[in-house]
């Protein structure tokens, strides 16, 4: 098989595999999340809000590529339990800032516990350089693809 076609092959293979962890990943997050019965949107959001702090709903809708309705739907539920609140904008006045309560601090600290267990148990099976080049090369395709859709 020439290289070209080789290298189309194994591009073919990675993205099948990509979409198939995908899938896992999403049904392995919400069956390890089961308990407080966050969707996965919602615990990307508790995330993001935890690493970049207080964000407003168009600045979250632009980090993960979707409209800023499907944010302020998913982000609803989260402040009517008191997870997320709002706070002013000294940005922009209508805009207001979402951000991780006391309760949402909390809860995100049980979910990443969690993670961070459930990982511990894969780590044992996989070498660290296996996973920086396949996580090197899933940026590359990543940034490849990006640049096509720019132009």
């Amino acid at each position: 098989m020439s290289d070209t076609r080789q290298t189309l092959f194994a591009l073919g293979e990675l993205i099948n595999i990509t979409r198939v962890l995908s899938d896992t990943l999403k049904d392995t997050a919400r069956e390890l999340h089961e308990e407080n019965s966050l969707s996965v949107s919602e615990r990307s959001i508790l995330l993001d809000l935890r690493k970049y702090g207080p964000l407003t709903v168009p600045d979250l809708a632009r980090r993960r590529e979707v409209s800023r309705q499907f944010i302020q739907a998913t982000v609803n539920p989260l402040l009517a339990e008191g997870v997320l609140e709002t706070r002013d904008n000294p940005a922009h006045r209508r805009s207001k800032l979402m951000a991780l309560t006391e309760k949402g601090t909390q809860l995100i600290r049980q979910i990443m516990k969690r993670e961070g267990a459930f990982m511990n148990g894969l780590a044992t099976d996989l070498e660290a350089d296996e996973i920086h080049q396949a996580a090197e090369t899933m940026a590359r395709v990543e940034e490849l693809l990006e640049r096509k859709k720019r132009g």
